[in-house]
């Protein structure tokens, strides 16, 4: 499971990471706490990090938010 952490924008990270397969790794939506997103994913909790970060990053919004990818 990855966490991504943001003050700002979490119903666009959700929209832009739940149900969506990016570089094979398929994302799920499970639940927020707070700042907090987590996601359900296929595959290894390094890669689906590296891969939500770097999506998160190259959309409309991401050089300007502030957020955190960590795993669990």
């Amino acid at each position: 499971m990855i966490i991504v952490q943001s003050p700002l924008k979490r119903d666009y990270i959700i929209s832009l990471l739940d149900g969506k397969t990016i570089d094979s790794v398929n994302f799920r939506f499970h639940k927020r706490e707070e700042m907090s997103l987590y996601f359900e994913h296929d595959g290894s909790n390094e890669e689906a990090a590296a891969i939500a970060k770097k999506a998160i990053k190259n959309s409309e919004f991401g050089p300007a938010l502030f957020f955190r990818v960590t795993y669990d």
